[in-house]
């Protein structure tokens, strides 16, 4: 009985294997790899049930949603349609494999050790430090913490009421998904309990809304954290959509 599963779980392997090297590149092959090495280590017995060419679309998948695949900005691009089509299998099925493989160890976009040497979320992170108050800014903002602190609290104004609100940015260069994230990061930073980010979107290749509700001065602060970034925050209107 042990040696069908061995059979099956080579199959899987050198599936996988083959689209990476025919469709993507190096680095795909080395975290499908990673994660073929650590499904086995969660479940030694995982790949007994389900067909081999659903197991190897599904971990392709796995790894290329957290790192953009499906992006056409960024290189290699392959849809979840055209991965299917290889492995002659059905979106949906794969899209639900994926998303439990994820489920199931914990990965996200943020899980570092599965993220793409291109990939620009991961640049974001290498940024990041910890001051020893405890909070995460960007390296470059380090020698400047204090004096950013200051600036805080000067800008805040107590009698400012929460309202419906969206920022419009124009980035200098052309967006990326995972720059979307990165704003989206920085900007919940400066919220406060009593606020929150409604949505973030492009409308077109240089220009984002952020909506938000809480009060304008927090634009100011998120000004202050894009600082040396390539972003400019162009007009802050209210939300009569609300």
């Amino acid at each position: 009985m042990g040696a069908p599963k061995n059979d099956k779980t080579k199959e899987i392997k050198t599936l996988y294997q083959k689209y990476c090297k025919e469709h993507l590149d190096g680095e795909y092959l080395r975290l499908c790899n990673d994660l073929f090495d650590e499904l086995l280590m969660y479940d030694e017995n995982i790949f007994k049930r389900g067909r081999p060419n659903i197991w190897a679309a599904a971990i392709v998948w796995a790894i290329g949603s957290i790192n953009f695949l499906g992006d056409k900005t960024f290189e290699p691009y392959a849809s979840l349609k055209d991965v299917c089509a290889y492995f002659d299998t059905n979106s949906s099925t794969v899209g639900q494999k994926a998303s439990s493989i994820k489920d199931d160890l914990d990965i996200d976009r943020f899980t570092s050790e599965y993220l793409h040497e291109n990939n620009t979320i991961l640049d974001f992170f290498k940024n990041l430090v910890i001051t020893e108050s405890g909070l995460i800014i960007p390296r470059n903002l380090l020698e400047n913490n204090e004096e950013a602190i200051y600036e805080d609290e000067e800008l805040t104004d107590e009698d400012e009421v929460p309202d419906n609100y969206i920022i419009i940015i124009e980035a200098r260069n052309n967006m990326k998904q995972a720059n979307l994230y990165e704003l989206e990061y920085l900007f919940k930073k400066v919220l406060s309990e009593d606020e929150y980010l409604k949505k973030i979107f492009l409308t077109e290749p240089k220009k984002i809304q952020l909506h938000y509700y809480g009060r304008p001065y927090k634009v100011s602060l998120f000004e202050n954290k894009l600082q040396q970034r390539l972003f400019d925050i162009v007009e802050l209107v209210n939300d009569i959509s609300k």
